[in-house]
Formats: C-alpha cells, sequence, structure tokens
C-alpha cells in the first residue's frame, strides 16, 4: 500500500494541524511522513498506521484522526 492508497499527498493535513511535507519511509505497518505542526511550526514525524485509521505522533497515538 503507498501513501497515495491511504490519499495521503504532500500538503495533506494530519489531525488539525500537521502539513506533510515529505514521505520518510514505509514499513509493513504503515508510513512515516515528515510535517510541520501548523501551531508551532515545529518539524515532526508522523506514522500513518495502514490497517486502522490512527496517526501516530512520536510517542502518542491518535485514534480516528481526519486525514
Amino acid at each position: 500500500m503507498l501513501a497515495l492508497d491511504l490519499e495521503l499527498v504532500k500538503g495533506s493535513i494530519l489531525g488539525k494541524h500537521y502539513k506533510v511535507e515529505a514521505f520518510l519511509g514505509e514499513g509493513g505497518f504503515g508510513i512515516v511522513a515528515k510535517c510541520r505542526d501548523t501551531t508551532t511550526n515545529q518539524a515532526v514525524a508522523i506514522k500513518v498506521n495502514k490497517k486502522i485509521n490512527s496517526i501516530q505522533i512520536g510517542n502518542k497515538l491518535c485514534n480516528n484522526c481526519c486525514f
């Protein structure tokens, strides 16, 4: 499954304020994207789980996030 299969493209917004800037990698469980927190301007890595509608920001899990 590719990022496009998840409708995840550069410029997409994850959660409420994480803008996708680039894709860092893909593994068996998900896709890792470099994102920018639009409220703090901080760069973060976010893992998007392929199987369920969730994203992982650092060590926090956000279930049923909009993306």
